[in-house]
């Protein structure tokens, strides 16, 4: 069951999970550039246009054909669409594609949307604005205070993100992104859980929190690991709401009034590896579903208390590896 991980990017150590459950079978990256150190931690890769170029879908539909990929999936928000919409065109090849159903990648993909979602459904979620009127109105009223947050509906990574201190930065932010997410300030605990529901069965049937103790570019750059049966609930019963398939990341808080959610990504999280370092294995998971078997739920089984560090590592690579095959 050859496996591909597109635009793999810096994902050495998912790449390395992938390949200890792989066995025989070969695992394959992408990125569109040549400088993606997981493309050389992989059995086989190539450089690949970017996901918004023409040809781009029919490009990754040669590579499945070509190497006879088994399941393929995503590391990106913005290729997460893409796949979902053309998921019947991997199948009519025989790829399978680990992907939520279109309207759950579009609502995740859109915060806007997740939140209205949310709100809908009674799930618990952090409050939310397009508009900055009904903003300065609570404000005003004094039903919200200062500071704020704001970020782009369909942004990643933390950029364009600021912390709103005074009405003149809300103006201005207002101003200068038309449409900006603006959210009320948590001040609980933020929370991140990976997930991973059975393709086969639709449950879930392993996941992870952590507390986040210090965030990087948008990921959490240190982390404990924690347990909780309330919180554990509460994202079962969100993801049997929300409709997701195969593995997905949570960002939320912790409040005086219990969880709230700020956000998904529908694709392995960013710190997964903290996950699976404390005895998950979504890779595993995934290879059981791609062969036809749904998985036994196993929840709450990892210990608490486990700290992760991130820390700088390099992949090098002699000269004449530095470019690899052009999938173009």
């Amino acid at each position: 069951m050859n496996v591909l991980i597109l635009s793999a990017g810096t994902r050495c150590k998912l790449v390395e999970y992938m390949k200890d459950v792989a066995g025989d079978s070969l695992v394959i990256t992408t990125d569109c550039s040549d400088l993606a150190p997981a493309l050389y931690v992989a059995d086989r890769y190539y450089v690949v246009p970017r996901v918004d170029a023409p040809g781009y879908m029919e490009t990754i539909l040669d590579i499945c054909q070509r190497e006879q990929v088994a399941v393929c999936f995503s590391l990106i928000d913005p290729e997460l669409p893409l796949l979902a919409a053309n998921q019947h065109r991997f199948e009519e090849i025989g790829t399978k594609v680990m992907i939520s159903p279109p309207e759950a990648v579009a609502r995740a993909f859109d915060k806007w949307q997740m939140h209205k979602f949310c709100v809908q459904h009674a799930i618990p979620t952090v409050r939310s604005w397009i508009d900055p009127e009904p903003v300065r109105a609570a404000l005003a009223s004094g039903d919200l205070s200062f500071p704020l947050y704001a970020k782009p509906r369909t942004g990643s990574a933390s950029k364009d993100n600021f912390q709103i201190e005074s009405l003149s930065e809300l103006h201005n932010v207002a101003e200068r992104y038309p449409g900006i997410l603006i959210q009320e300030f948590q001040s609980g605990e933020p929370l991140d859980v990976d997930v991973y529901v059975d393709m086969v069965s639709g449950e879930v049937v392993s996941l992870f929190a952590k507390e986040k103790l210090r965030m990087r570019e948008g990921t959490a750059d240190k982390a404990i690991s924690v347990l909780d049966k309330d919180l554990e609930q509460f994202v079962i019963t969100f993801c049997e709401v929300a409709g997701f398939r195969g593995a997905i990341d949570i960002d939320l808080f912790r409040t005086e009034r219990g969880f709230a959610v700020l956000e998904v990504n529908p694709r392995f999280g960013g710190v997964y590896p903290h996950a699976h370092e404390c005895g998950l294995n979504f890779p595993k998971l995934l290879l059981n579903n791609v062969s036809g078997a749904s998985n036994r739920a196993d929840i709450g089984t990892y210990e608490a208390g486990w700290i992760m560090m991130t820390y700088e590592d390099i992949v090098s690579i002699p000269p004449a590896d530095a470019l690899g095959p052009e999938a173009a």
